[in-house]
């Protein structure tokens, strides 16, 4: 294939044609002397025929010998052996080519996965850091808030305790009025029971005396008297002094006002301290 696209097969050998180089005069710089004037001899006189023989003659000698077919095989030989040593050396820096655009591929993959990987990290990264600020700005903001509230909490609660001891007094004292209310119309209904139970209970406290005298008001004596155990140191004596629902008792190691209103009034006292 080769080949024939290289020689023309139309000719039936391959004809090299020598070239010939003329000698050109050189020019010099240096000045040239003038000729001289010398007497020459006069070239000899030639005919026609002679010179036709001697051109003739010229041109045998100059042509060169046609080459022969084993020189136009050599040099067909060298000339494949050129363009096939040219083919392999192109084919190798081919493939070396290819080889080349294979590691360089291979090296941007390696670089290209590298920083993908790269940029996921720093992504990571950068992603954590800022959900770790505003985390901790969202922080600071509720913590603040809570101790805005605490504060406020705090404030209030100041306030209702200062409020409850300035008032704690006045509280006391609505109490047991209320309480004094609810007890006087419990002693206009029930004077003599209320009177009874006061005197038990003093009598308790009594147990050591020898000598109980106790004081009721008439409208409470008869069922006082009635409904107490009666024992040889215990004396009851009815008095106007002594108001309905309370008594008064009198003893060797010391005497009690069991009255109603004295209570009352021992309770008012132990609240305002």
């Amino acid at each position: 294939m080769i080949l024939s696209s290289v020689i023309d097969n139309t000719k039936g050998e391959h004809t090299v044609e020598p070239y010939r180089f003329k000698v050109l005069a050189l020019h010099s710089n240096e000045p040239k002397e003038p000729a001289k004037e010398t007497a020459q001899p006069l070239a000899p006189v030639i005919n026609n025929d002679e010179l036709t023989e001697q051109t003739n003659s010229d041109l045998e000698l100059s042509e060169p010998n046609p080459p022969t077919t084993q020189e136009a095989n050599t040099v067909e030989s060298t000339f494949i052996e050129e363009l096939l040593k040219r083919t392999d050396d192109l084919s190798g820096n081919i493939v070396k080519l290819q080889m080349q655009i294979e590691n360089q591929e291979n090296e941007f993959k390696i670089r290209l996965a590298n920083e993908t990987t790269r940029a996921k990290e720093e992504g990571l990264r950068e992603g954590q850091e800022q959900a770790k600020a505003e985390y901790e700005i969202l922080l600071n903001e509720n913590s603040k808030k809570y101790a805005s509230s605490i504060d406020k909490l705090d404030e209030q609660a100041s306030k209702l305790e200062a409020l409850l001891s300035s008032s704690q007094s006045e509280i006391a004292a609505t109490a047991i009025e209320i309480a004094k209310e609810v007890v006087l119309k419990e002693i206009k209904d029930s004077s003599a029971q209320i009177a009874s139970n006061i005197a038990k209970s003093l009598i308790e406290e009594l147990s050591q005396a020898t000598t109980i005298e106790i004081k009721t008001n008439p409208k409470d004596y008869e069922f006082l008297k009635s409904n107490l155990t009666q024992k040889s140191h215990i004396k009851i004596t009815s008095d106007d002094a002594v108001l309905a629902g309370g008594v008064i008792v009198l003893s060797d190691i010391g005497n009690v006002d069991g009255s109603v209103m004295a209570r009352f009034n021992k309770i008012k006292k132990i609240l305002s301290e």
